[in-house]
């Protein structure tokens, strides 16, 4: 494939491209603290660098990378957009992209948040429930770390933000923007990061009644915000990250977007009856 990137296409070659193939990725990210050892912009490379890889795996192109989501930390260069204004940006550009003629979006996070992901997922689903002109649409969120063994056992370690997994992709892709010298909060508080990831959120409230809406800030014992164990990345490490999420990644969509085609071909679907039995319908 000549170009990967949709930005680097003329429109005539964008509309030979859709005549074979309608499948585009679409990574986003923002800019965030990384602790003082990665640049802010750790999360967009990582999107953008899978979304290269996967897309050459797949003969696809890749969208913009959309640079804007929430995080909820508030240290110096982390650039926050309300996880609802984000997840309708993304359905936006979806139904841009559709109206296009494009028929499978493949979602790559480089950003983990989870109050991101679940805006993000409900809003979809919504989107797709009231335009019907999406409803031959397949859209995957598909997250780096579900297709890669290597960094769900990190997770499992309890190492998380700007730790191990991000420091080796980055000493894989982008060696020379990692600082030598790694600075960690005090102990006790580098510690409690690792137990609980969302532990460098204070959450407040006048009563202990579940109607009320919480107050939430930053701790103020959070200076760094590193959480797991950056120094025992290795670029090693990052590309074996890399190659799993490539080939299993793959593998999984491919498979998705033949049997989408079935579908659209036969009318069928799987129908949700309730949340654990599905059975195929014709509709």
């Amino acid at each position: 494939m000549k170009h990967y990137r949709m930005q680097d296409l003329t429109v005539s070659e964008l509309q030979e491209y859709l005549k074979h193939n309608q499948t585009i990725i679409l990574p986003y990210a923002l800019c965030e603290q990384h602790g003082f050892h990665l640049p802010l912009d750790t999360d967009i490379r990582n999107a953008e660098f899978c979304s290269k890889a996967l897309a050459e795996k797949l003969g696809c192109i890749v969208a913009p990378v959309l640079n804007y989501t929430f995080s909820g930390g508030m240290l110096a260069g982390t650039i926050n957009v309300k996880p609802n204004t984000f997840a309708n940006l993304v359905g936006e550009i979806i139904e841009s992209l559709v109206l296009q003629g494009f028929r499978n979006i493949i979602i790559i996070p480089g950003h983990g948040g989870s109050e991101s992901l679940l805006h993000l997922k409900e809003s979809l689903r919504i989107l797709k429930w009231l335009n019907p002109a999406l409803k031959d649409t397949l859209i995957l969120l598909t997250q780096i770390w579900d297709f890669s063994p290597t960094w769900t056992h990190l997770f499992d370690t309890q190492d998380y933000h700007a730790s191990d997994a991000e420091t080796s992709l980055l000493l894989h892709w982008s060696p020379e923007v990692v600082r030598k010298d790694v600075v960690m909060d005090p102990p006790e508080v580098a510690e409690r990061l690792r137990n609980d990831p969302d532990s460098f959120q204070l959450r407040e409230s006048f009563t202990d009644m579940k109607q009320e809406i919480i107050q939430t800030s930053q701790r103020s014992d959070v200076k760094v915000g590193v959480m797991g164990f950056p120094e025992r990345a290795c670029a090693e490490t990052g590309k074996k990250i890399e190659e799993e999420f490539v080939a299993n990644a793959a593998q999984a969509i491919q498979k998705a977007i033949a049997v989408a085609d079935d579908a659209r071909k036969s009318g069928k679907r799987i129908i949700h009856e309730d949340n654990d039995k599905m059975k195929i319908r014709s509709v």
